[in-house]
C-alpha cells in the first residue's frame, strides 16, 4: 500500500477522540455510573477521561440521537428517564424485531453461527451461577445481536442497537431481581435449541415471548416502590 493511502486508510480504521469518548461515556451511563435523570458534568468529566469538553460534548450529541440522553436548555445534558409507557413502546418494538430476526435466521443457520451462539450461552450460564447481572446483560446482547447478524438484513443491526441501548437503561437493573437470570437463560436455551432444529416457526414464537415476558418483568419492577 501507498504511503499517502495507507494514512487514508488508518485514518479511516481509527476512532475519533468523540468516538472514544462516546463509547465511555455509554459505559458509565449503562452501568449506572452515572444514575438516570443525572446530568452530565463535563468538568468532572473532562479530568476523569484527561479530555477537553469538546469531544464530551460531541459524544453527548451522538447519544442524544440514541436518545440515552436529553439536552434541556441552559441547564445541561441529563441521562434520560424511561416512563413505563415508554418500556412498553420499546418492548412491543423489540417483540417485533426478535420474532422477524428468529425466524430469518433459523432458515440461515450454520454450524459455525451455533458454535458462537453456544458461546455466548456458555457465558451465559457462568454469569447466571455467579448471580452476576453484569456478564450477564453483556453475553445476553451478544448473543441476541449474533441473531440479527444471522438474519441477514443489513438495516436489523443498526436498529435494534438503537432500541437496546434505549431500552439498557433499565434493562440492566431488572436482571437483578430475584431469579430472573435463571428465568431468561432457560428462555435463551429453548430459543437455542430451535434455532439449532432450523425450526423458524418455533424459533419466532420464542423470541417474541422471551421479548414480552422481559417487557412484564421490567413494568413490574418498576411498580416497585
Amino acid at each position: 500500500m501507498e504511503p499517502d493511502a495507507q494514512r487514508i486508510s488508518e485514518r479511516i480504521e481509527r476512532p475519533s477522540l468523540s468516538d472514544i469518548v462516546c463509547s465511555r461515556l455509554e459505559q458509565m451511563i449503562l452501568s449506572r455510573e452515572i444514575q438516570p435523570g443525572k446530568r452530565i458534568n463535563e468538568s468532572k468529566l473532562s479530568k476523569v477521561l484527561g479530555v477537553s469538553r469538546a469531544p464530551i460534548r460531541e459524544a453527548c450529541r451522538q447519544l442524544e440521537k440514541l436518545w440515552m440522553v436529553e439536552v434541556i436548555p441552559r441547564r445541561g445534558t441529563f441521562v434520560r428517564e424511561i416512563e413505563a409507557e415508554e418500556v412498553e413502546d420499546l418492548y412491543d418494538l423489540r417483540a417485533i424485531l426478535d420474532e422477524y430476526a428468529g425466524r430469518k435466521a433459523a432458515s440461515k443457520i450454520r454450524k459455525k453461527d451455533l458454535s458462537l451462539l453456544r458461546e455466548h450461552l456458555s457465558d451465559m450460564e457462568s454469569a447466571t451461577s455467579q448471580n452476576d447481572p453484569g456478564n450477564y446483560f453483556r453475553a445476553n446482547l451478544a448473543f441476541h445481536q449474533t441473531i440479527f447478524d444471522i438474519a441477514g438484513n443489513k438495516s436489523l443491526p443498526m436498529i435494534y442497537e438503537g432500541i437496546t441501548k434505549r431500552a439498557a437503561l433499565f434493562r440492566k437493573s431488572s436482571l437483578s431481581i430475584p431469579g430472573r437470570l435463571a428465568v431468561s437463560l432457560q428462555q435463551h436455551k429453548e430459543i437455542f435449541e430451535a434455532l439449532s432444529a432450523r425450526d423458524a416457526a418455533k424459533t419466532a414464537e420464542l423470541m417474541k415471548g422471551h421479548v414480552m415476558n422481559a417487557k412484564q418483568a421490567i413494568i413490574n419492577s418498576l411498580d416497585q416502590p
